[in-house]
């Protein structure tokens, strides 16, 4: 029902709004006291003394200054559920019902902050809308025209976004045509021919040399390999989740001792699937700043897969000022980008980056 779809819509505006309520009600609170200002230069400029002082008293009584903040909060309170409800009614392409739901719902919420305002503060003014239906006609006119107009703007806004974020979606597929076309350039079975030759030939040699080109072996493999690359640019998540498990042995054989990290998974993975390359950023990202070095503070990498939700953490010691290695950060970005343009709003990405540590946490909600 239109009712149902509108009130969870509203739990996720305010957990995950388009445009913050701070930022509607500072800019409506400039607007009032600009109006505010011009409306005391009008009346202290009165000629009737009498009038003048009358306008004089009201403005500066606390009643009056109780009212403003208060229409302040209430006002921001439904431009904030009017641009976001209608932005994301739009952006979710809803029918004409929920748009007229909604719409009902808060005019509806500006007929009880119009008439509450004057109830409280303007009772002279209340009776004449009580007692006088053409008045209350005129109030309500001025409702449904304010929220037409906005609902008018909002969609419009909307649909530009929309298009906006297509151009985007078209820009990154042709993006990935490219890369998919470099790839390609580089043939990968001589590459994998290559790499089992020389562990056939280092396995009389050395167990660990053969073993770290197998490891590199399958790591490329992976990487090349787009086979189980469903149509929404999936992957199987127990595929990412091996893939990480071999680029720590891969670093553990490297670095040797000086190497220390955990992988942690609970839950069940099952077939649940996840857009690739996303995870093992992140672990890139600790590898490559972290100190390691120590047993007692090893990277610590988290996965926790439940029915509601997947919680993927990592948490390092970085290097020391004189070891650090330069970061762009064009990775994490380039990770954030995909994340909301494949999830939205479903999705959370915690970063805690203090002088010594170093802490991701992603979250993938409803079943994602």
């Amino acid at each position: 029902m239109p009712g149902i779809a509108i009130a969870r819509l509203l739990k996720e505006i305010i957990k995950h709004p388009r445009i913050s309520y701070w930022k509607i009600a500072g800019w409506l609170a400039v607007v009032l006291i600009v109006i505010n200002a011009k409306t005391y230069y009008v009346n202290s400029h009165l000629k009737d003394p009498v009038l003048r002082a009358g306008f004089l008293s009201w403005i500066s009584s606390w009643t009056y200054l109780l009212q403003q903040l208060l229409s302040c909060v209430l006002v921001s309170s439904l431009c904030f559920l009017v641009f976001n409800l209608f932005y994301n009614l739009s952006a979710r392409k809803a029918r004409l019902p929920v748009f007229l739901v909604a719409g009902g719902l808060l005019f509806a919420l500006y007929l009880m902050i119009d008439q509450g305002i004057n109830y409280f503060f303007y009772p002279d003014t209340f009776k004449v809308f009580i007692t006088d239906p053409l008045a209350l006609t005129s109030d309500v006119l001025l409702g449904v025209t304010i929220i037409t107009v906005l609902t008018v703007v909002i969609v419009k806004v909307a649909i530009s976004n929309d298009i906006t974020k297509r151009n985007k979606q078209l820009e990154l597929d042709k993006r990935e045509a490219e890369y998919e076309l470099l790839k390609a350039q580089v043939n990968p079975h001589f590459l994998f021919n290559s790499l089992n030759y020389l562990y056939a030939r280092s396995l009389p040699y050395s167990k660990e040399l053969s073993e770290g080109i197998l490891t590199l072996s399958e790591i490329m493999r992976y990487a090349f390999d787009t086979h189980d690359l469903a149509k929404d640019g999936m992957v199987l998540l127990k595929d990412e989740v091996e893939y990480i498990g071999k680029f720590l042995k891969m670093n553990e054989l490297r670095f040797g001792v000086g190497f220390y990290a955990t992988f942690g998974k609970t839950g069940v993975i099952g077939s649940r699937r996840i857009i690739p390359f996303v995870l093992i950023t992140m672990v890139e990202n600790a590898v490559k700043h972290a100190d390691a070095s120590d047993a007692r503070l090893p990277i610590r990498v988290l996965l926790e897969v439940t029915e509601e939700q997947l919680v993927f953490s990592c948490e390092n010691q970085k290097k020391a000022h004189n070891m650090a290695v330069p970061s762009t950060k064009v990775g994490i970005h380039n990770m954030k980008e995909r994340l909301r343009m494949a999830y939205g709003h479903h999705h959370e990405l915690l970063i805690h980056d203090t002088a010594d540590t170093y802490f991701i946490k992603l979250t993938l909600r409803n079943g994602h």
